[in-house]
Parts: structure tokens; sequence; C-alpha cells
């Protein structure tokens, strides 16, 4: 059963993830184009670009969870598919929040594809729940209904669930959107702290003065990747006006520096 697989051998001297020429599309639509870059453990890189340049897209190939048109991802040289390695994020509107789960059940869920088909959660589980909730400071609300959460606990638990997955990259789509600034601090504190775990992560935000204050290494992205390195090398404005086009505006808010396109949202986030 695909839920209760196993993380499988990885290769000795590959990259924690290697993307190579890949391409989506959607009955005749392109939502990526040979899109090609690695990533190494405890690395951790901003995607940026438009509404519908294929940021979702991106993360959903990278998960396992769509297959691409052409090319292919590996992880630790294997399929994405053969991997409980990776912890896919996606954005809180697409969650279903009056589900009657509490935090724990939640971060639960992070040991099923170990624990295999016919075991229950052990004191081993358990305890690995405990100690991932204390990584993102939620202990206390271990029993709270997930509806009663704000939106940066939301954030947190999705990230107590990874690390209780044992998760080795993490994909984040969003998670800074709606939050206030001790909320987003909070987050990117923990983001830190996997860091250290040699956690790799990728996040994706419209935000390019965060991008460019907390990460060393992003991504430009618009289907295909426009450019890929440090802020400096990326955030020039050739490369911004080529990602977003001829409506491009750039405004501060209380988000921090924000790309606006006037062209209509696409699908393929």
């Amino acid at each position: 059963m695909e839920l209760f697989r196993r993380c499988s051998p990885h290769e000795p001297c590959t990259p924690l993830l290697e993307a190579e020429a890949i391409t989506v599309r959607y009955n005749g639509h392109l939502a990526l184009e040979g899109v090609s870059f690695k990533l190494e453990e405890s690395e951790q890189l901003a995607l940026i670009g438009p509404n519908g340049a294929g940021k979702s897209t991106l993360f959903k190939v990278i998960a396992g969870v769509l297959r691409p048109s052409g090319g292919r991802v590996s992880v630790c040289g294997r399929g994405p598919g053969e991997h409980i390695c990776i912890a896919y994020l996606p954005q809180r509107s697409q969650v279903e929040w009056g589900f009657p789960l509490t935090v724990a059940d939640v971060v639960l869920m992070g040991r099923v594809g170990r624990l295999g088909p016919l075991r229950l959660p052990g004191p081993r589980d358990r305890e690995r729940v405990r100690e991932s909730l204390e990584v993102v400071g939620l202990a206390d609300l271990a029993n709270r209904p997930i509806g009663e959460l704000s939106g940066g606990q939301q954030q947190r638990m999705f990230i107590a669930r990874a690390l209780a997955q044992e998760a080795q990259l993490m994909l984040l789509d969003e998670p800074l959107t709606g939050l206030d600034l001790p909320a987003q601090e909070e987050i990117l504190r923990i983001l830190g702290e996997l860091r250290q775990r040699g956690v790799a992560v990728m996040l994706a935000t419209h935000d390019l003065g965060l991008a460019a204050e907390r990460f060393e290494q992003m991504i430009l992205l618009n289907r295909r990747i426009i450019a890929m390195g440090s802020p400096g090398e990326v955030l020039t404005p050739a490369r911004l006006q080529e990602a977003y086009g001829r409506q491009l505006r750039l405004i501060e808010s209380s988000e921090g520096l924000l790309a606006l396109s006037d062209a209509c949202c696409d699908r393929g986030g």
C-alpha cells in the first residue's frame, strides 16, 4: 500500500534532491518547462515568482504527488515516490480546519509511513510527537482542536508533523502568507533550527525582501527557471522584469517587499 511505503536506502554520493528538465503540461497548458537544479543537505532555498509561475506544481512533482510530463526527480538517487523523507506543507487554504482532530493527532500522522500497515503507534512514536511539538513550541497545545489554532500555530503544527516524519526535505508553500510579524519570525526561527538538524528547506514566497534577507539561495521561476543563485544574482531589474512582465510593480507592505503583476492568476502556483 502506497500509504505505508518506507524510506528507500539512499544512494551514496548523490544530491539530496536533483531535478532534471522537469516539464509539466495540464491539458496542453505548459505549467513547467525544463526545470533543473540540485539541493543538498541543510541547504535552504527560497522559491519566488508570480502567480501561475508553477511553484506549487514544482513542489507536487518533488513530493511525488504529481507525475511530470517530462524529466525526472531523484531524492538521494531514487524516485520521490520511494521516499517518506519528503514533507510537503501545502498552503493553509487547502486544509479543512473543521475536521475533528487535535494537534497531537495531526503530528502523529507523520509517523504513519514508519509504522507499517499492521503496527499501532507505540511509546517511541508518541515520544517523537512530543519532541517535535517541543521544537516548534506547541507542547502545551497538544490536545487543542486544530480549528482553534492561529495561522502561525497551524504552520508550526505542520512543521512538527514533518519533524515526527523525520523528513530530510521540507517543501513549504507560502507558509508566511497572512501571518503577523511575530508569527513569521517564529516560523523563520524554527527553520534556522532545522538547518542545524540537517534538514533541507524549499520555501515559496511572494515576499522578495524576506527572501533576500533570510535565504542565501533562491530560484526565480516563471514556468522555467529565470535565475538561480544568491539574492544579488537573482533580484536584478532585468531578471525580475523577465519573470513578472511589463506590469511588474514592487511595493512595500506589512509583509515586506512584494512583487505584483497585473497578469491574471493562472494554474500551477
